[in-house]
């Protein structure tokens, strides 16, 4: 029989990311570093929320990508995803740190796992 960890582990699988292939990993990463380059930008000038973080990750967005911005819960948090070919670029920003990461798609099937995951 499982243990509690192990059935917990499993009700968490669904957030697992693919793996992504080298050549689209390359192909993400100047957009990645772009990315935190506006988000340093973003805390230099103390600027935080929503229409700021949209802003920034849409700039530097490949024209033609899906883009989805929403309110992360905690403090000033946004998180975002850009669908990228095969993969996607994630994360969050608020007022006190930010990440930006490449990957695959999580196995429940796109970039972010569902509002109330």
């Amino acid at each position: 029989m499982p243990s509690w960890e192990q059935k917990h582990a499993g009700n968490r699988a669904y957030r697992q990311r693919a793996a992504l292939p080298p050549e689209v990993a390359a192909e993400a990463e100047p957009v990645a570093e772009a990315l935190r380059d506006r988000f340093a930008g973003l805390r230099e000038r103390k600027l935080h929320g929503e229409a700021h973080v949209a802003k920034a990750v849409r700039a530097v967005a490949p024209q033609g990508t899906n883009v989805i911005i929403r309110a992360g819960g905690a403090r000033s948090a946004v998180v975002f995803a850009i669908e990228l070919r095969g993969g996607c670029l994630t994360g969050f920003y608020d007022e006190r740190e930010s990440k930006v990461e490449v990957g695959g798609y999580i196995n429940d099937g796109g970039c972010l796992t569902a509002p109330g995951h």
